[in-house]
């Protein structure tokens, strides 16, 4: 007797570590999960700084109607509007926007925010920082309140092609020695412990490898308990813990233009918002 071969488990989909597909790029995101077919997606996780799209924008609404259930990765630096994220949205414009966010994921636990990255940095005059206890706790209060059961962080990663980006703009940002980074951590995550929210931490050296993409809580999350994958997704930093996905983005200019982007942050006036 024949033994009927087993499914594979569904997609997971990231949406996408490389660009953000949700703020600028909505129909590229729709285009994409429609034409995987979103009755064999399992889950999109979703990363971004401008939720609006997901709930308001049809064609995203609807691709995203038929997958088994979408996760959000929700970025709130706090920094929106200042020299090193000039294009990003206001954090209080968003955090505003909580409510409703969990409502369009159906269950505040499909929902993590990232104060992510830490980052401490001058430009002539001027300073921006979120290594502010007082900024993020008025953060917190606002997820914490939702129910949102996680806040993940990770200090910014000064690679050489950010360092000379910096530069070219007349950027100096701040270094921190190991032990400085064991304490302010520290007070973050009591503060973070105060609303409720779990602080869990992305690469970050002498910490937990976290997962971002994390196929057990996933499959638990699933309206129907659907199973994935959990074997270890390829090609990630040492320090990443996250499980396997299909990433749907490309390399796009981002008209956040995030000084401190690892990825491909758009010139002024080079891109434009997508909608």
């Amino acid at each position: 007797m024949a033994v009927a071969a087993r499914a594979a488990p569904n997609l997971v989909v990231s949406a996408s570590r490389r660009t953000e597909l949700l703020g600028h790029y909505p129909e590229h995101l729709a285009e994409r999960v429609l034409a995987l077919g979103p009755g064999r997606v399992h889950t999109v996780v979703v990363w971004t700084k401008d939720v609006r799209n997901l709930l308001g924008h049809e064609g995203v609404r609807a691709a995203l109607r038929g997958v088994g259930q979408v996760f959000l990765h929700w970025t709130i630096t706090g920094l929106g509007g200042t020299f090193l994220e000039p294009k990003a949205p206001s954090p209080w414009e968003q955090a505003a926007l909580v409510e409703e966010a969990v409502a369009a994921v159906g269950d505040p636990r499909r929902l993590h925010w990232r104060y992510d990255p830490l980052i401490s940095a001058a430009s002539g005059g001027e300073r921006a920082t979120n290594l502010d206890l007082e900024l993020f706790g008025a953060l917190a209060a606002r997820f914490g309140r939702a129910g949102v059961p996680v806040v993940r962080t990770s200090f910014a990663t000064i690679y050489p092609k950010v360092a000379r980006r910096l530069a070219a703009a007349g950027v100096q940002a701040e270094e921190f020695a190991a032990e400085a980074r064991r304490e302010f951590l520290g007070r973050l995550r009591e503060a973070a412990g105060r609303w409720g929210l779990e602080l869990i931490t992305c690469c970050e050296p002498g910490f937990p490898i976290g997962r971002c993409i994390d196929g057990e809580l996933l499959s638990a999350l699933h309206p129907t308990g659907e199973p994935c994958r959990r074997d270890r997704a390829r090609g990630q930093r040492e320090l990443c813990g996250c499980t396997h996905s299909l990433d749907i983005g490309r390399y796009l200019p981002c008209p956040n233009g995030c000084l401190y982007c690892y990825a491909h942050p758009a010139r002024e006036g080079s891109a434009g918002r997508a909608q």
